[in-house]
């Protein structure tokens, strides 16, 4: 009876799993694209993405280990989920006032420090947001998906969780053109970014801010009662690293495989995702209105995503598996296009459109698969390490080696009299690099899932 219920899921998971999961890719959203503009709008200088990138990973990671693990023992979801939104917002709602403008008064009026500062500062707030986002939504969020769904239901919910980013971008983009934020309208590299973007970005995180801790909020009602055995007789510690231990990967060989998989995957995702819109931002043919890198990133993402709830949909019925190479192919013609034709508006848009297709595609496969594969008794402890597979490895290896690839003749800023490099098409290259090295573990993990499926039939 459970189990036919959980495969329906019911309204009221499904209005737990959309809006809490929408909200929570907002605010991962904000982290992994818009604070990056954000921060280069203030100081011009791309390496200060790779830090926030590359400590907001390792934060996120440990996090996870303490409380997925501790989600586990109490046999909690809904009280980490919901208090973890509400103080989320409160953190994205900070990042406001992080702008050059504030950071260089605290310096003493001193352009060059308030530059460093607006990196330092950023740093710290992203990684106390992410501490509450990834208690939230990383380790507690992720854990009550796979409670709540089975193996018939998770394609099409993988699917659309994978959708949501962009739903999310699509808002921000809206929200954007409002207030005037740059890369939306009205910005020039010239002009004085922190005098005229700051009122409009506190606004911006203001509202996505408390829009988040609303949620947290509305998470108290909504969620459904936990109804997960507490692990109290275990020891915490050792709970916390269980999914490390040399027994765990040889009781479930497949799950590490898929996540050796999705690592690599992941590389090639990281190494475009955290400078794609400052990429975008600056291409020539993009104009200074903005209307230009609206309409791109609206045709990009709204295709991309009608074709992945399309293929999420069919998932079950063609297999995840099967997806799998074809939407690593994808990615990389996307990402070859984009490295070969970079002053084409129509063919930026197509290269686009079939680079964000296959990560989407290639994202709800292998979360899917990787929900299937976790096993049941320690959902909460193993998202530790799915956490160290596919998101901190891939954040800090695909961001750092795209910051080493690019090419572009450093970007004088007349407001603080510094250089920086600026994202440019070479990053595509590892991108297309990461993918090569993902098919060998998807033919690893179709063999071992033909092995596995033989023995049962013996048996």
């Amino acid at each position: 009876m459970e189990s036919k219920r959980r495969e329906a899921l019911g309204a009221r998971r499904w209005a737990a799993i959309l809006l809490i999961g929408l909200f929570g890719q907002i605010a991962w959203a904000i982290e992994n694209n818009y604070i990056n503009l954000w921060v280069y709008s203030q100081s011009h200088d791309a390496a200060h993405i790779t830090w926030m990138t590359a400590a907001s990973s390792v934060v996120a990671t440990v996090t996870t280990f303490f409380i997925g693990a501790l989600s586990d023992k109490v046999g909690k979801r809904k009280i980490f989920i919901a208090a973890g939104y509400v103080i989320w917002g409160v953190m994205v709602a900070l990042f406001g006032v992080m702008s050059l403008s504030n950071m260089s008064h605290l310096a003493g009026g001193d352009l060059v420090k308030g530059v460093l500062l607006v990196g330092v500062m950023n740093v710290v707030v992203d990684c106390l947001m992410t501490f509450f986002g990834s208690s939230a939504n990383d380790a507690a969020f992720n854990a009550f998906v796979t409670d709540q769904t089975n193996e018939k239901n998770r394609p099409f919910v993988e699917s659309v969780l994978s959708v949501m980013p962009l739903i999310s971008l699509a808002m921000m983009l809206g929200m954007g053109m409002i207030l005037g934020i740059p890369g939306t309208q009205g910005s020039t590299p010239n002009e004085t970014w922190a005098n005229s973007v700051a009122t409009p970005w506190l606004i911006f995180f203001l509202v996505f801010g408390i829009a988040t801790s609303i949620v947290g909020v509305i998470a108290f009602f909504l969620l459904p009662k936990d109804n997960i055995e507490p692990t109290r007789d275990r020891n915490y510690f050792k709970h916390m690293v269980k999914g490390f231990f040399p027994r765990a990967i040889k009781e479930n060989p497949l799950f590490y495989i898929a996540l050796l998989a999705f690592m690599f995957f992941n590389i090639g995702v990281d190494s475009f995702m955290p400078y794609i819109m400052v990429y975008m931002q600056n291409l020539p043919f993009m104009g200074h209105d903005g209307g230009d890198f609206i309409m791109s990133l609206g045709i990009i993402f709204g295709v991309s995503a009608l074709l992945v709830l399309g293929v999420g949909a069919l998932l079950n019925r063609i297999g995840k598996i099967k997806v799998l190479i074809p939407a690593v192919a994808v990615m990389f013609v996307g990402a070859l296009g984009l490295f070969l034709i970079g002053d084409s508006f129509a063919w930026d848009i197509v290269a686009g459109i079939a680079l964000i297709s296959g990560y989407l595609v290639g994202t709800a496969a292998l979360g899917a698969e990787i929900r299937d594969l976790t096993p049941e008794n320690d959902v909460g402890a193993f998202q530790s390490v799915r956490m160290v597979f596919a998101v901190m490895v891939p954040m800090i290896v695909g961001s750092n080696i795209s910051l080493l690839a690019f090419q572009t003749q450093e970007v004088f800023d007349p407001s603080t009299g510094s250089t920086a490099k600026a994202p440019d098409r070479f990053m595509f290259v590892v991108t297309m690099a990461a993918c090569v090295l993902t098919i060998p573990f998807i033919v690893w993990l179709a063999i071992g899932h033909r092995k596995k499926n033989a023995l049962e039939n013996v048996k």
